[in-house]
Order: structure tokens, then C-alpha cells, then sequence
């Protein structure tokens, strides 16, 4: 039997490549998860809809940080000046907690609750929480038993040695 290999995302021939108002390439960058869901394996349609999904959002905030930058250079009171500035600053925050979260397999609801006051911060924090969500199995397993317990024996003459007797 001949086992076909698994494609990837590079083998895909309508790749989007995403372009400025130039025409120019931007770079993207793709982040691996360091712990990809601790053992489960992903099929290749769902990552390539996971990144679709991701590079859509992350263009959608490149459009509102476009649209925030042309705001400001129209902007003509110190007040507008600073409200602009304060949409792009927090548009920025919020792209990079959507990119900490794919980072580290976060789900959406976790990704609003990544928290600091600048970028190491906030990787900090999104490690904690990764910690905290993939790690709530404790160690044991996925049917629930502790393999370092030593079995019971069923022998019944091993049980009855087992017990305890007391002394008087």
C-alpha cells in the first residue's frame, strides 16, 4: 500500500498573496501554535479554513487601520488628532491579541480577554491562558485513569493479601 503524503499549505496553487495599494506583496507572517491542541490532530481543509479565516480578519484590520491613518491626516483639532490616534492604537491591540491567540490556539472568547500594556505583556498573559485552557486535563489522560496507580489484582488469593490485618 502507498501512503500519499499530506499536503500542506504551501502545495496550494491558488494561494492568496495579499498586495498593497501599490501592488507591491506585503509579507505575511504565519505563527505555528507551539502546542497544536496537545495530541489532536487537524485535517489540512480545516487549517487552511483556520487561516483563511485569519488572514481575512487580519486584512479587514489592515482596511480599518488604512481608513484610521487617512481619519488622521484629515484630522485638523489636537481633539480629533488624539481620537484617531486612539482608534489606531487600540486597532493595533487588538490585532495583535487575534494574532497571540492563533499563536497559542486560543479560542475567540479567550483571545478579548489577553490583557497588558505592551506586546511582551501580552504574550505573557496569552501564555498563561494557553496554560491554563489546554492544560485542564491535569496530566491524566483522556479516559480519565492515573496511569502511575498500580493495578488492583484480580486474583482473588493477591486481593485477599492486600487487606490489611489488624493486631491486637
Amino acid at each position: 500500500m502507498a501512503e500519499n503524503p499530506t499536503p500542506t499549505l504551501t502545495d496550494s496553487p491558488s494561494e492568496h498573496v495579499p498586495t498593497d495599494n501599490d501592488g507591491q506583496e506585503t509579507p505575511v507572517l504565519t505563527e505555528t501554535p507551539e502546542a497544536e491542541n496537545e495530541g489532536q490532530e487537524r485535517d489540512a481543509d480545516g487549517l487552511r479554513a483556520e487561516l483563511k479565516a485569519a488572514r481575512d480578519q487580519a486584512a479587514r484590520y489592515r482596511v480599518k487601520a488604512r481608513e484610521t491613518a487617512e481619519a488622521l491626516k484629515v484630522a485638523k483639532t489636537p481633539e480629533e488628532y488624539q481620537a484617531v490616534a486612539d482608534r489606531a492604537a487600540e486597532l493595533e491591540t487588538d490585532l495583535h491579541r487575534e494574532r497571540l491567540a492563533r499563536k497559542y490556539s486560543l479560542p475567540d472568547a479567550l483571545a478579548a480577554r489577553i490583557s497588558g500594556a505592551d506586546d511582551e505583556a501580552r504574550d505573557a498573559d496569552a501564555k498563561a491562558l494557553a496554560e491554563l485552557f489546554h492544560g485542564r486535563g491535569g496530566g491524566v489522560g483522556r479516559g480519565g485513569l492515573d496511569p502511575s496507580l498500580t493495578p488492583t489484582p484480580s486474583d482473588p488469593a493477591e486481593l485477599a493479601a492486600s487487606i490489611p490485618r489488624a493486631r491486637r
